[in-house]
């Protein structure tokens, strides 16, 4: 056989098989040629090249996301939305290439699909979705899978995403109904392995979300057979010894974080299981030296350097069990300090400790712990408002103790002979000095072994999958020098240059620590660098020149009562809020005696010894108590007080008279409010001639200038504004009434006077007005970003922006717009957003972005969402101050 006729027949083959090859491309005919070929291009290609990209994320997903272990964690751990945006990428080509199997292979005949993987692609466009957050684009694929094609067996797989999506959701009901089906389902059905194999996992997180962990543990016992998996089973092994650790069942939790130890997990799973291991401890039956010798041993070695503030909270948890406070107290200190990388831990060491001392009635330190758990813990912690409302009462209660100081140690200062005076200055500036230098000198030791890199450590290898090695595997963590380095930088540039101490966040403790001020010189320092001795630093003092010392000591008999006023004013401010905050009776009751006899004459005393009376009487003192009585019926015949004293049923009808005045006020406010000004006038009228109730009065006449203002002239408004603040100095509607003033024409927002400054929620005198604006979450929402034209460069801004969006968003379709504002200010666009849960997914990504944001300065740009709607009434007003208070109530707050 000729050559030129094996070629002739190959040509021919071709040409038969090229025909048939066009046809079964066609999905307009079902065929079984068509098919077979759709099926297999389309699981071989395009869904192939998807699924792989899916599971890429996922494997990335994994590797970033940071389990809390001081929480009981959940099977699977989804990341935050940083996690899920650093996904978008792989997530979207997913979703490109199942939309390509759906757009060229789907074969829909007989009301039936024909190639299985357009019904597969369905479900992997969900759980891309769902990895990127987008629970509710998920919801609809999981939906529509599940409708639309009940007869496949995907439809269970869509189901069991459709509950976990659900859960996401905090929608647990509608998941208990989807997973209650499915597992109804099982007994009649054999479902697909993956679905039987994972719906008790699903249900077991929609049980630790929802706190029913009873529930979890009997899933993940049921869990635990089915799955194979080594790192699963360990994971589970791990959640349940947590669970049986928050039941006090700490003989099974034993077991299990030993299974854990015993398994392939990672340094960091290991590392806690042997730290839980110490915290299940029994006072009366385990060997405490033991546990504690293994705490100490691990706190030596090197590679539990990350997690030493773990390894002294375990530590203080035992002291706690053994009744040992000040042991615990050492160690939580030491846990803190030592917590430079987990948030987490610093804010529930923080707490711990915070709520020791508070125990002890220690608020000082007290309040410096809580004051550094606030700093770092997460919103929708458990109390966190308690805590956060704890925090304010103590901060008051410390700035008050620190004027008392401050003015005792300047005053103390004043009256000692100038020699001795100046050398305590000199000793003072001596200190100062010497603790720059040490200070200097650690910064430039720190940047020497900065820049040296550390020998020892670049010459360590980190394993490059997992950054440390297991635990139990006998292996060794190693430091990975270019992430210290990166660390290091990152910090420095935040934080600046810190000392490793307690409260290093804090650049000035003396605003937190009142028991730093034991000598004079610190005391001046103090004084100097503010303006009332409350920690407010003004300016940038010379604390090596006697002169800063100096001039602010009381020489003169003017300033000596000036300087004792505040004592006074201190003191008397400090028992109250033992008294009523603290409910501290006998800290309470010091502080007034002391204020008495310090003061006997001082403007509070009639209140005070009324106090005192009130305390001696809770405490029992009969003796005391009946003293401070006399004393104020003798001296305070006419007093309210006294005639309380003298007739119990008095306190009845002085309470009646208040709630007359109460009630007065609430229709003058009411009338105020629906623009009725002369209604509110002769409401005001009324009560400021026939009442004096020292609250409401300064707000009544407040009422009745604005409404002067109203119904007469501004200037009208200005005389009774001025009259309010020479009648009532000390009223918190002062300050809102002289800012009212500097407004000049506008000052009459439908808000309650005197409220805002009291609850300290507004900054300004009237909240701007946006009124004209409409909160519609169902409508289309922008991104917007307003950008000083003068400084910023617009369209390079444009373009990293734009980069964004390829990285992030490329499915989205988005378009990058600006606009002129005005002479100076652009706004930059971005469009649009059909569902706000998305936009506000694009908001979270963009706002803090390093990449779009860099050269940027805080003041230069602000940035939000906006609606369609929205949009021209803002173009055409151009006040963001106005559209930013809208968007922070109708917005961030919801």
């Amino acid at each position: 056989m000729t050559t030129n006729t094996v070629n002739l027949r190959k040509v021919a083959f071709c040409a038969l098989l090229l025909p048939l090859l066009i046809s079964s491309c066609s999905t307009k005919k079902n065929t079984f040629s068509r098919r077979a070929y759709h099926n297999l291009t389309a699981h071989y290609n395009a869904y192939w090249n998807g699924n792989e990209s899916l599971k890429e994320g996922v494997s990335d997903l994994r590797k970033n996301a940071k389990d809390n272990y001081a929480s009981i964690l959940f099977v699977n751990n989804y990341g935050t939305q940083s996690n899920a945006q650093s996904l978008n990428p792989q997530m979207d080509r997913a979703i490109e290439k199942a939309s390509k199997v759906i757009q060229r292979h789907s074969m829909f005949f007989d009301k039936k699909e024909q190639v299985k993987w357009v019904i597969r692609s369905y479900v992997l466009i969900g759980k891309a979705n769902f990895y990127k957050q987008d629970y509710n684009a998920a919801r609809r694929a999981f939906e529509y899978v599940s409708r639309q094609y009940p007869y496949d067996p995907a439809q269970y797989e869509a189901r069991l995403w459709l509950g976990r999506t659900y859960c996401q959701q905090k929608q647990y009901e509608r998941a208990i109904t989807v997973l209650d089906e499915l597992s109804a389902e099982s007994a009649k059905t054999l479902l697909p392995w993956t679905v039987r194999k994972e719906l008790p996992l699903v249900y077991a997180d929609m049980y630790i979300a929802q706190g029913k962990l009873n529930l979890a543990r009997e899933q993940i016992e049921k869990a635990l057979p089915l799955n194979s998996n080594a790192k699963l089973k360990t994971r589970l092994n791990y959640i349940l010894a947590q669970i049986y650790q928050k039941e006090g069942k700490n003989s099974r939790a034993n077991e299990y974080f030993t299974k854990v130890l015993k398994s392939p997990a990672s340094f960091e799973m290991a590392f806690n299981a042997r730290i839980n291991l110490a915290r299940v401890y029994n006072a009366n039956t385990g060997d405490r030296r033991m546990i504690v010798r293994e705490l100490e041993k691990m706190l030596k070695d090197m590679k539990n350097k990350d997690f030493q503030d773990q390894i002294y909270y375990a530590l203080a948890d035992i002291a706690q069990k053994d009744k040992n406070d000040t042991l615990a107290i050492r160690h939580l200190r030491k846990s803190v300090a030592t917590s430079l990388s987990n948030d987490y831990q610093k804010s529930i060491s923080s707490l711990k400790l915070a709520d020791l001392y508070y125990s002890r009635n220690e608020y000082k330190n007290a309040h410096a712990y809580y004051d550094t758990t606030l700093m770092v813990l997460p919103s929708d912690f458990p109390n966190f408002r308690e805590i956060e409302s704890r925090t304010e009462i103590l901060t008051r209660l410390v700035d008050n103790l620190q004027v008392v100081h401050v003015q005792d140690s300047l005053q103390h200062l004043a009256s000692l002979p100038e020699a001795e005076r100046l050398k305590v200055i000199d000793k003072a500036i001596a200190e100062y000095t010497k603790k720059e230098e040490e200070k200097r000198r650690r910064e430039e030791a720190e940047r020497l072994q900065q820049m040296a890199g550390g020998s020892l450590q670049t010459r360590q290898i980190v394993d490059p999958m997992r950054g440390t090695s297991a635990l139990g595997g006998g292996g060794w963590y190693f430091y990975n020098p270019t992430a210290i380095s990166m660390g290091f930088s990152e910090f420095t540039r935040k934080w600046g240059r810190r000392k490793l101490e307690d409260n290093w966040r804090l650049s000035n403790k003396r605003e937190v620590m009142g028991d730093m001020f034991d000598d004079e010189g610190g005391a001046i320092a103090k004084a100097d660098s503010t303006t009332d001795g409350k920690g407010g630093s003004q300016e940038k003092q010379d604390f090596k020149n006697r002169e800063t010392y100096l001039k602010n000591l009381p020489f003169t008999p003017e300033s000596i009562d000036a300087s004792n006023q505040k004592i006074a004013v201190a003191l008397f401010n400090a028992g109250i809020i033992y008294l009523e905050e603290l409910s501290d009776k006998k800290k309470a009751g010091e502080i007034f005696e002391k204020l008495n006899n310090r003061f006997p004459e001082n403007e509070a005393s009639l209140q005070t010894n009324y106090h005192l009376y009130r305390i001696n009487r809770d405490l029992n003192n009969e003796a005391e108590m009946n003293r401070y009585k006399e004393s104020i019926i003798r001296n305070h015949p006419d007093s309210d007080y006294a005639k309380i004293l003298i007739d119990p049923n008095y306190n009845l009808e002085l309470e009646a008279i208040r709630e007359r005045v109460r009630s007065l006020y609430e229709e003058t406010f009411l009338a105020f409010n629906r623009g009725q000004y002369r209604t509110a006038i002769i409401y005001s009228n009324d009560a400021l001639a026939n009442y004096s109730n020292q609250e409401l009065s300064p707000k009544f006449a407040f009422i009745r200038a604005v409404s002067l203002g109203k119904t007469e002239n501004q200037d009208t408004m200005k005389v009774e504004l001025n009259k309010l603040i020479a009648e009532y100095p000390n009223s918190d509607v002062v300050d809102y009434a002289r800012r009212l003033l500097g407004e000049g024409k506008q000052g009459t927002s439908a808000t309650r006077p005197g409220e805002t400054v009291s609850t300290g929620d507004e900054k300004s005198v009237k909240q701007a007005d946006f009124s004209m604006y409409k909160y519609n979450p169902k409508a289309t929402h922008f991104y917007a970003l307003i950008v000083d034209g003068t400084s910023v460069n617009v369209y390079g801004t444009k373009v990293r922006i734009s980069d964004f969006n390829i990285k992030n968003y490329s499915v989205e379709s988005l378009q990058v717009n600006s606009v002129l504002l005005d002479n100076s200010r652009q706004m930059i666009t971005i469009s649009s957003f059909n569902d706000l849960e998305k936009a506000f997914r694009y908001y979270n990504g963009i706002k803090n972005d390093e990449y779009v944001f860099s050269g940027f300065k805080d003041a230069e740009y602000e940035q939000f969402l906006i609606s369609a709607e929205n949009y021209p009434i803002f173009f055409k007003e151009k006040n963001t101050e106005a559209y930013k208070q809208f968007f922070e109530k109708n917005y961030l707050k919801k």
